[in-house]
């Protein structure tokens, strides 16, 4: 060390000496001393980067070697024991003996040939030789794929050292110095690797793997300069080091000398009609290189793309390594099988990319999808950044007439990489401006057309100042490189709109239905991890360092969630589609650049109003209402006219999204039917029509009670026998609760005893009235796909041996306590009813649809039927209103909170304190059920549930209660028994659940008892009641859909909106007008 002391100066070797002089040289030396061991640490970087390659080329050379001595071997083994004999043409030989004796003389005459020695000499030398002619011809492909396989192997094992080194060192060095801590002297000690950090460990291996790969890239060139791109445009992701090393090769690729270029793609021909071509390459990329040279007929500047002559045999090679890899790992691991079948799909497309002649075409359809957004050249979209800036969009012209299978001419776009940020900031143009614009761009592409660019990595993307319209506002983008262009069918961009949209809106419904669209299936369905992982891909972009840590989270929460369900991949890995691979390619590559510019951006905020273009334009939700084939006679004209003012108002202060009105008078003649508004959500744009149905929540209830009432009188079933001694056993299958019952739920023993007896008592009577005490229970798997059956929810409720802690218990006796059963009413009576149904026919596994057919059905009227009833779900050949809403749902603001905390992040909202929120806190694990747009998914728009799945008109429902007050479905002694019960409770008096029950106050009064609940329909009061008077009878739904009959005047009012939140003033403004007419 004395030697080498002499380098640096001492500050006390004069005491005398200024200290600012002092600090200037300790700093000095400090800088002097951060350069030495920085040029060290490159030296050090730059051997372990040369092992590495030199480790490489071995492995790849031995295996080459060994294969071919295997081969070698193979041929001189095969010669020494096989024979001509072996071949039996001594049976040819005398069969043709035979026959002909010309054949006979040839056939004698190559054996002879066969047979000399020369001959398996050459045989021999050829078979020796193949392999060295083979490589030749496929510029080394042989030779290649093994060192494919060695670098791999490297890279691979680099990364399991690293975790045993992170596992031994950081994790053993902890508890160490934990353990430790009594000695203070040794504990400020660390052995040798305790001072090592995870951090610390990974960022050395990038820094070498990352040279090394480059190194091996430039090598080895093909798809692996394509991977190469993609990973160094993943700034978001990707490690600082590897994006630093192989974004060189985005467009400075190995090219091809000009002579080459000149003498094997450009035709004299084409050569004629250029001029002042430059033979050094402008870029060179994975496929080809371009040059820059001029038309002698225009003198217009013109780009020529050359593909480098190796680049179709070398692209083909490794796609049949990738795929034999794929295969491999899907054999050894059935879950990643998907993997084989991207591959694939790349492969199609990267063949298309191989011949220009599709790239030049792809442009052209390009630029003619652009013109739907900037028809001309002087319109300009503006970015969603403060300040809004004026953009447009460029694609190069390609002149076909000079185009072939390797050569792509077109014109020159001036510009810059949109990447070379010293530029950008030179000419003054925002970040944020630029990364809206170009996600807009392939927003616009993506979801409002028939074709996108699948490579929108930097290097093929160009910004410059200026528009056509003003050269000193805003920028130009230039879309470069249309070779891997994606054309979707209809069916596919709608699956990716939907998609967007879904998860922009919190819309679980929609984004289930994205996944059957475009064919993704779900090892199991879990609506809000699904939203969860897409709103995680569809993030919000921001600066490396922050994204980084929020994917290193979200790897952490999935590593975890596996490890719960032994699930490694959540969807089924047969039946992943191809397509998939290019959305998620082309977001992630958006990200990656997002997170290069440091900038925060709504990411899905800027894509939601494209993918809700792109689905209003699909025949889907683009409907072609036909007009009525027979117009509506009201009876009553200035009704009509009060109702038509009023709801007309409430659409313009946008109170009333969508609704319809019926008001028929006993004798069944429409007095008045009025709509206004929208079918609402993705059909905004078209009219609400009479005979359109709408999701009517619970007044399906009466019609399932109506049921009930008319199995009871044709003796299928009593009010007062408990359901499970004979209709539904399973119910409460034991007189006593079954051994480890108690132990399944968490529960003592004597409370499980207690509630399994309240529920062997639990009749139809108490079902009907809301006092089963099941007000809140749900089957414990609850899924979308489950709810719409009701014969698996109803079947949540039976006791199953195989599940115990799935067991549905009462939450207090029944009869005591009136709590309104929002869901679970439905699936009671309808398992109910099967069982008392399959006990009298003698049959078993009745479905709750057949019973209605059979007993309720024929008793509606044809009209009833014809104008849009469907209490079991779906729609027929209606057109159906979709469920809307404002407000913000508590599903949302938990899922919000969800992704909060996976990603490390706080979220502010409390919601501890709202009243709303402590009642939904049975739905935990279930939010999705709270948001009211599921009920516009697929599955739910067929689904059959019992208390509020039902979709009618409201002249269908208004036809129900006509035919219920006839006498035509339930006995007028039964509804006189309803009429005038005094054992049922008030919604005032309801304990629990009434929150969910939607819009029942419809008096003036806010402190009147406007409900009673009554043998499964509501007794509804009017001003003009009595106080303890209640003159309808019906069941009002959540967002102000009601039906009900006024019994003194024999009117019959349905009502349907399809805001889900509808104000309470809007149904009770309509239903004041009705009343206020009538004066009732």
């Amino acid at each position: 060390m004395a030697g080498h002391s002499s380098n640096f100066l001492d500050p006390s070797d004069d005491e005398e000496e200024d200290p600012n002089r002092s600090i200037e040289i300790l700093q000095a030396n400090v800088q002097r001393l951060t350069e030495k061991c920085a040029a060290l640490e490159s030296q050090n970087i730059l051997v372990s980067v040369q092992q590495l390659d030199i480790l490489a080329k071995t492995i790849s050379y031995i295996l080459s070697a060994s294969v071919l001595y295997l081969y070698w071997k193979a041929i001189i083994l095969a010669q020494t024991h096989l024979s001509l004999d072996m071949l039996r043409l001594d049976l040819l030989q005398e069969r043709t003996m035979r026959d002909n004796d010309d054949a006979k003389q040839f056939l004698s005459f190559v054996m002879a040939i066969l047979q000399h020695p020369i001959t398996a000499y050459v045989v021999r030398a050829v078979l020796m030789v193949y392999p060295y002619i083979h490589n030749q011809r496929t510029h080394g492909s042989m030779h290649r794929r093994f060192q494919v396989f060695a670098v791999a192997f490297i890279v691979i094992g680099r990364i399991k050292l690293c975790r045993w080194r992170e596992n031994s060192f950081v994790q053993s060095g902890i508890a160490s110095q934990s353990s430790g801590s009594g000695n203070a002297t040794l504990a400020t000690i660390p052995r040798f690797g305790e001072s090592c950090t995870d951090d610390g460990i990974w960022e050395a291996n990038y820094e070498i793997s990352a040279r090394f790969l480059y190194l091996s890239i430039l090598r080895l060139r093909g798809l692996w300069t394509k991977t190469a791109q993609y990973m160094s445009s993943r700034a978001d992701f990707v490690p600082v080091a590897y994006i630093r090393e192989l974004s060189k090769l985005q467009d400075q690729a190995p090219a091809t000398p000009w002579d080459q270029v000149e003498q094997k793609l450009l035709s004299p021909k084409l050569l004629k009609q250029l001029a002042d071509i430059e033979t050094t390459p402008l870029a060179s990329a994975s496929i080809g290189q371009v040059h820059i040279a001029r038309l002698k007929s225009t003198n217009q500047k013109v780009v020529i793309k050359v593909q480098h002559p190796h680049a179709r045999t070398l692209m083909m090679d490794d796609f049949w390594s990738l795929n034999v890899i794929c295969k491999i790992v899907g054999w050894m691991e059935p879950d990643y099988a998907f993997m084989e079948i991207l591959m694939r799909e790349w492969a199609v497309e990267a063949r298309k990319e191989l011949d220009f002649n599709f790239e030049a075409q792809n442009m052209v359809d390009a630029t003619a999808a652009l013109s739907e957004w900037m028809p001309t050249p002087f319109d300009t979209v503006y970015t969603k950044s403060n300040p809004a800036v004026p953009f447009q969009v460029r694609i190069p012209t390609p002149i076909r007439e000079l185009c072939n299978r390797d050569v792509l001419v077109m014109d020159f776009c001036e510009g810059c990489r949109v990447d070379e940020f010293d530029k950008i900031e030179e000419w003054g143009l925002s970040r944020s401006a630029i990364m809206d614009g170009i996600s807009q761009t392939f927003a616009h592409y993506m979801y409002c057309s028939e074709i996108f660019n699948g490579d929108p990595h930097p290097g093929n993307i160009l910004v410059r100042p200026g528009t056509h319209k003003n050269e000193k506002e805003g920028f130009t983008l230039i879309l470069l490189d249309w070779g891997l262009a994606k054309r979707l069918p209809e069916q596919k961009r709608l699956a990716f709109c939907q998609m967007v949209y879904a998860a922009a809106t919190f819309d679980y419904g929609l984004l289930l239905d994205s996944y059957k669209t475009v064919g993704l299936k779900m090892k199991r369905e879990d609506a809000g991890q699904s939203m969860e992982d897409m709103r995680f891909f569809l993030r919000d972009m921001a600066p490396s360092d922050e994204t980084r840590k929020r994917i290193k989270n979200k790897i952490k929460a999935d590593r975890k969630k596996m490890q719960e369900s032994k699930e490694k991949v959540p969807m089924e890995s047969k039946a992943y589609p191809g397509d998939f691979f290019f959305f998620i390619r082309v977001n992630e590559l958006l990200h990656g650049l997002g997170g290069s510019y440091s900038i925060n951006l709504g990411y899905l905020d800027t894509l939601q109003p494209y993918a809700e273009r792109g689905l209003r334009k699909s025949a889907m939700y683009d409907l072609v209402v036909p007009p009525p084939t027979t117009s509506i006679q009201v009876e009553n004209a200035s009704l009509q006219a009060k109702l038509e003012k009023v709801m007309k108002e409430l659409e313009q202060d946008e109170s009333l999204v969508g609704g319809q009105v019926c008001v028929l008078s006993e004798d069944g003649k429409t007095q008045a039917s009025a709509v206004a508004g929208t079918l609402g959500g993705l059909r905004s744009h078209i009219p609400m029509t009479r005979d359109a149905v709408v999701l009517g929540y619970s007044t399906t209830k009466a019609m399932t009670a109506s049921l009930a009432h008319i199995m009871v009188q044709e003796g299928y079933l009593s009010y007062d026998e408990p359901v499970c001694e004979r209709f539904w056993k399973q119910f409460c299958p034991t007189k006593g609760s079954p051994a480890g019952l108690a132990d399944a739920l968490g529960l003592p023993t004597e409370e499980v005893e207690r509630r399994w007896q309240w529920k062997r008592q639990i009749t139809l009577r108490h079902i009907l009235n809301h006092t089963s005490g099941l007000w809140a229970a749900l089957p414990v798997k609850m899924t979308v796909k489950r709810m719409a059956s009701c014969e698996e929810c109803f079947a949540a409720f039976e006791y199953n041996p195989e599940a115990p802690q799935e067991t549905l218990l009462p939450s207090s006796r029944p009869g005591e306590t009136s709590a309104y059963h929002f869901l679970s009413f439905g699936w009671l009576v309808a398992g109910t009813l099967c069982g008392a149904y399959g006990l009298k026919k003698h049959v078993s596994n009745v479905k709750f649809a057949d019973v209605y057919e059979d007993l309720l059905k024929p008793k509606l009227s044809q009209r009833t039927l014809d104008a849009g009833f469907y209490p079991m779900g779906g729609f027929g050949n209606k057109l159906y209103a979709q469920t809307v809403t404002s407000d913000v749902r508590a599903s949302t603001l938990m899922q919000k909170r969800r992704e909060a905390s996976i990603m490390g992040e706080n979220s502010d909202e409390n919601h501890s304190e709202n009243p709303l929120m402590k009642a939904l806190e049975n739905f935990k694990g279930k939010e999705f059920l709270l948001d009211p747009r599921i009920w516009n998914s697929a599955d739910l728009l067929q689904a059959n549930v019992p208390a509020a799945g039902g979709r009618f008109s409201a002249e269908g429902l208004a036809s129900f209660y006509h035919d219920l007050s006839q006498g035509n479905l339930v006995p007028a002694s039964v509804l006189n028994e309803i009429l005038t019960s005094t054992s049922t409770s008030s919604l005032n008096d309801i304990s629990e659940g009434s929150a969910l029950q939607g819009v029942t106050q419809i008096t003036s009064d806010p402190s009147a008892t406007n409900t009673k609940l009554s043998f499964g329909y509501q007794r509804i009061r009017t001003d003009r009641d009595d106080k303890d008077s209640f003159s309808c009878l019906g069941h009002a739904g959540v967002g102000g859909s009601i039906g009900f009959w006024h019994v003194r005047t024999g009117l019959c009012v349905g009502v349907t909106l399809n805001k889900s939140d509808g104000k309470v003033e809007v149904t009770k403004r309509i239903l004041t007008t009705i009343a206020d007419h009538y004066n009732i």
